[in-house]
């Protein structure tokens, strides 16, 4: 089995060992070390990044206690090799995942809530709870946590005898663990882990709960923690700035500004749209049928359409064809009326290549062949 230093020393950033063995693996090799820092992937975190004699490892897994590093080429057995872990990734991931024990501690501690599902990516974290919190709940929840991150509070790292694990209360989704190593948070959490974390709850900096949604009957927490924490708020001071400066107001106005300008879009785009049904109205030549009317016009909508062919059915028309041109030079229709006008749709559409349908009384479609006149005729002619 592979000595695993990062259960020992979450802060090894450097190590020696020596290959043990190396093998072909599709298009990686396969290569298992004496000893090592990196993480393999598990417990809902990614494996460590980093280089072994300047060679990037691209993925690091753990097989029956043996760390099995994915690399782009082989190294001959026998070798001695220096490691190397990508620190600033290895750092944030122990902040974030210690943040994640203090956050479950605090629930279960406050609620009796487990976490039943936990998964970190590179930006956040989700956690899983098999219980429900009110907005209120997850505030005093993020609060008490926080107090545990600024108290800096000593975390350690201990492997129980199996007498002592008789007497020890700790969280685990796990029965039965081998080699238990258990990470403790002072005075807040006890709980079954193989990942590094750091020494002191300072190190955390700060836990942030960004979102909450249903999960199974429970809730899922979105949550920042330590230095992705700090990024997402630099990302959201940036984008607060922006919006302060085209908006000419404060920072604490920024929100209520936001919301007026939102009515007042929400407004003239109303306004916008009476005005274009009244122009497509006004403007709007009909040729009269019968009791039935058609039309053609440019750059209609079919809300303006619709508008028009509204209008008309008011003065008595019974059926309403009306068409438009649009971006690609085809026509867009709306055809209406107060008696069923699908089959006067199917043959408009088996006639010109259009798609389109509606209601007994009411569709709208587009067709992709046809000249004004070729339809104008096919109007008339149904319209007899």
């Amino acid at each position: 089995m592979t000595e695993r230093l990062y259960e020992k020393d979450s802060y090894c950033r450097e190590f020696e060992a020596t290959v043990v063995s190396c093998e072909k693996n599709g298009d990686l090799y396969d290569v298992v070390l004496d000893r090592t820092a990196f993480f393999p992937e598990g417990g809902g975190q990614y494996a460590d990044k980093g280089t072994v004699d300047g060679i990037a490892v691209e993925d690091v897994q753990i097989h029956n206690g043996i760390v099995v590093h994915k690399m782009p080429c082989a190294l001959e057995c026998g070798r001695k090799v220096t490691g190397r872990i990508d620190w600033e990734i290895r750092f944030c991931r122990m902040q974030r995942h210690s943040g994640e024990h203090i956050l479950s501690g605090v629930v279960h501690s406050l609620f009796g809530y487990n976490n039943v599902g936990f998964h970190m990516s590179e930006r956040e974290m989700t956690v899983d709870f098999d219980g429900v919190f009110s907005p209120g709940d997850i505030e005093n929840v993020e609060k008490a946590v926080n107090s545990v991150v600024w108290k800096n509070l000593k975390i350690t790292i201990s492997y129980p005898t199996d007498d002592e694990e008789k007497t020890v209360s700790y969280r685990s989704k796990l029965e039965n663990i081998e080699n238990l190593r258990l990470v403790t948070i002072e005075d807040t959490d006890c709980c079954a882990c193989c990942a590094p974390h750091v020494s002191r709850t300072g190190e955390i900096g700060i836990v942030k709960v960004i979102d909450s949604t249903p999960n199974k009957g429970g809730t899922r927490l979105t949550v920042l923690a330590g230095a992705t924490a700090l990024h997402d708020y630099s990302e959201l001071n940036r984008a607060n700035k922006q919006m302060m400066k085209t908006l000419s107001v404060p920072r604490e106005d920024v929100s209520a500004a936001a919301e007026r300008q939102v009515e007042l879009v929400s407004s003239l785009r109303y306004e916008n749209q009476e005005l274009a049904k009244r122009l497509a109205w006004s403007e709007l030549s009909v040729i009269k049928i019968n009791s039935s009317a058609i039309s053609f016009a440019e750059n209609l909508s079919y809300e303006e359409l619709r508008h028009c062919s509204n209008m008309l059915m008011e003065q008595g028309c019974e059926v309403c064809l009306l068409f438009s041109t649009n971006d690609r030079e085809n026509y867009i229709y709306v055809v209406s009326g107060v008696r069923d006008i699908r089959a006067i749709v199917k043959s408009l559409n088996d006639t010109f290549d259009g798609k389109g349908g509606g209601k007994p009384n009411y569709a709208q479609g587009k067709i992709v062949s046809g000249s004004t006149e070729t339809i104008r005729t096919f109007a008339e002619e149904i319209l007899k």
